[in-house]
């Protein structure tokens, strides 16, 4: 068996070069969809969700822009004057990052951030990253580790889309049923992406409307502060903060 392909990394490093062909996601159930492109994954900040934008106003302090793909986010910051490190697991996309001008790249895992989040006074996670948990399990584990680290004044923008209501990507009402009769959370999928000739590892992704973000927070340290949501179907952030 082939390795599998680091393809949504090589997708975005095409991306900065001038590509244009996008991804494709593939669902473990056999469905799949085209991805959104470097419409959606280099777009300039007046194309990005209301959620992300409102947000924004209650940034402070250095960023740790999670998840950070090819730097979108992270050159915004950057460009508005923050002090801001990107993080990716991908060398592909940390690659990407830096050439489309990211100055701070870390080429991490979730798992590799620990007490280097106390290095931080927000951290984000846009583009629906609170899914790069996985599962309701590793979401847990993980945010109750950087509580541990965390300054007290450390701020979380965590944005999410409901599964319910038709907005999250390769999500619909027969997958989400099924996921409950198997006894996992309903927004979880498991997922791989196709770029040209490359299929990518499976992953699991996480969906979850507010209501299950807050009891997922519970007992981790951290808490919902405000939330910053338009309609159902979009994307909605919620600013998290120590308890």
């Amino acid at each position: 068996m082939a390795t599998p392909a680091d393809a949504f990394g090589r997708a975005l490093d095409d991306w900065v070069r001038g590509g244009t062909i996008p991804e494709s996601i593939e669902r473990d159930d056999g469905f799949g969809e085209a991805g959104a492109g470097p419409e959606v994954y280099l777009a300039g900040v007046r194309a990005w969700p209301a959620a992300e934008r409102r947000s924004l106003h209650f940034f402070r302090g250095r960023v740790l822009d999670v998840g950070c793909g090819a730097g979108r986010v992270a050159l915004h910051l950057q460009q508005a004057g923050f002090d801001v490190v990107g993080l990716d697991a991908s060398p592909l996309a940390a690659r990407a990052a830096r050439t489309l001008g990211v100055k701070k790249v870390w080429r991490r895992s979730l798992e590799d951030l620990d007490s280097r989040i106390a290095e931080f006074d927000t951290v984000v996670l846009f583009g629906n990253n609170f899914g790069l948990f996985g599962t309701p399990d590793r979401a847990r584990r993980l945010l109750t580790e950087w509580s541990r680290h965390a300054k007290p004044s450390t701020r979380i923008f965590a944005e999410s889309t409901s599964a319910y209501f038709g907005g999250a990507p390769a999500m619909n009402r027969s997958y989400y049923r099924r996921n409950v009769e198997r006894g996992i959370a309903p927004g979880q999928a498991r997922l791989r992406f196709h770029y040209g000739d490359g299929v990518g590892a499976w992953f699991d992704w996480l969906y979850v409307t507010p209501r299950e973000m807050r009891l997922i927070l519970r007992g981790t340290g951290w808490h919902q502060a405000r939330l910053f949501r338009s309609r159902l179907s979009e994307p909605y952030v919620a600013m998290l903060e120590t308890d």
